[in-house]
């Protein structure tokens, strides 16, 4: 970050950024002496503090005082193609505050400092009919905005589980990525260059209830393949989808083998009828490979249906049901699974707070744990946000049992510059 804040001050700054504006402003200079960054540079300053009010020690009490700082540069390049990059530093004071000692090694390097590099990508057009997107980037697929079935593409940051929505645990991964189009039909073919990963709970921290550390698997190096066909009709969507990609670990707990791809293919659909949204979501996996069983290969069905209703003024309901079915049960997966999902938000004071609720639970009837989560958001002002909320973790099998004392309180402060 360093390096890109020196390079965009430099000498060769005003060339750099010159023509970024896709309008001219007629008070640009006195915009500019406004600015903290230069043009195309923004920011984000985020203070968070996590407080476990039943945990058991070390991870009672504070358990996060997070200081992250985020930056992304926009910049417009020649023949109509952008340019897009943004990374994160963090730093939680915690462990110093708490002593770092009482913690395990694994947990100190995976939660107290961090500095990434998130989208890094270039896109455009080719022609009229076909789009071009290289770098890290997030492909999402499916419907669901909670359960993933099809969504498949990018790891997620799953060291905190339950504490915010999918859409925000999303990795990028290197891609190169083209839009084809023909009436009103979208073909996606996509090469994974960048093999990644969830980043689970690390050993020894609070969501991590095994004795002992899973064995680290060997990152692969090879490209892996994705085919998105999605279509449009009036009330109607449908994607279909094909890959052959390494598969992303699950439950939290590296289980399955990252040494060879395995196939897929999907579908996910929305249907809109007056204030009611429908939407589903199907895959067959096969060649599934257990870390528990590594000369075995498996093969799954998973199904989604759920629904959003937008009927009340500034309120969304939605509810999402989930199956996954193994063609023979393991030592760490069953053979059948279900998870639920319901979710409401509403909308106060001209859409400045933002009141939400969310439950996930396992098991056919619900009683096999998980969680649920309500929080605020409010936008004091333009630039200036809070978000406050709770995070109840609900037992119900020996997974959720072990991390069910882990309820916490979180606050959010994030200024924008």
């Amino acid at each position: 970050m360093c390096l890109l804040l020196g390079g965009l001050y430099g000498d060769e700054s005003d060339e750099l950024l010159s023509g970024f504006d896709d309008t001219p402003s007629t008070s640009s200079k006195e915009n500019n002496n406004n600015r903290l960054l230069p043009k195309g540079l923004e920011g984000r300053f985020v203070q968070s503090l996590n407080y476990a009010y039943q945990g058991e020690k070390p991870h009672d009490d504070l358990t996060a005082f997070k200081s992250l700082l985020f930056l992304e540069y926009n910049r417009n390049l020649p023949a109509g193609f952008k340019l897009k990059i943004n990374a994160n530093a963090f730093y939680d004071a915690t462990y110093t505050f708490r002593g770092r000692s009482k913690f395990n090694p694994q947990e100190l390097d995976a939660l107290e400092s961090e500095v990434e590099l998130f989208d890094a990508y270039v896109e455009g057009s080719l022609s009229e009919k076909i789009d071009l997107k290289v770098g890290r980037q997030v492909v999402v697929w499916g419907r669901s905005d909670t359960i993933r079935i099809t969504d498949m593409l990018n790891p997620l940051d799953n060291r905190r589980p339950a504490m915010v929505d999918i859409e925000d645990l999303r990795l990028p991964t290197t891609m190169a990525k083209f839009d084809l189009y023909y009436k009103q039909w979208r073909f996606s073919p996509i090469v994974i260059l960048e093999q990644r990963f969830n980043k689970n709970p690390p050993f020894g921290g609070a969501f991590n209830p095994l004795p002992h550390p899973m064995p680290k698997q060997h990152t692969p190096h090879s490209p892996s393949y994705a085919l998105d066909i999605g279509g449009e009709f009036s009330g109607f969507d449908l994607d279909l989808y094909f890959a052959s990609i390494y598969a992303q670990d699950e439950l939290g707990l590296p289980i399955l083998s990252h040494k060879k791809r395995i196939d897929m293919v999907g579908l996910a659909f929305n249907y809109l009828q007056g204030s009611w949204l429908f939407k589903g979501e199907l895959a067959y996996k096969k060649d599934l490979i257990f870390a528990q069983a590594p000369q075995k290969r498996y093969s799954r069905s998973d199904a989604l249906l759920g629904f959003e209703y937008r009927g009340i003024a500034d309120m969304s309901i939605s509810y999402d049901i989930a199956t996954r079915r193994l063609d023979h049960a393991t030592p760490l997966a069953k053979k059948e699974s279900y998870q639920h999902a319901l979710r409401l938000t509403h909308d106060f004071k001209n859409a400045t707070l933002h009141a939400n609720y969310l439950i996930s639970l396992f098991g056919s009837k619900a009683n096999q744990g998980g969680f649920e989560r309500a929080w605020v958001k409010y936008d004091i002002a333009d630039a200036l946000s809070t978000n406050i909320g709770v995070v109840d973790y609900i037992g119900g099998d020996k997974l959720f049992d072990q991390i069910k004392k882990n309820d916490m309180i979180f606050v959010d402060v994030s200024y924008s510059f």
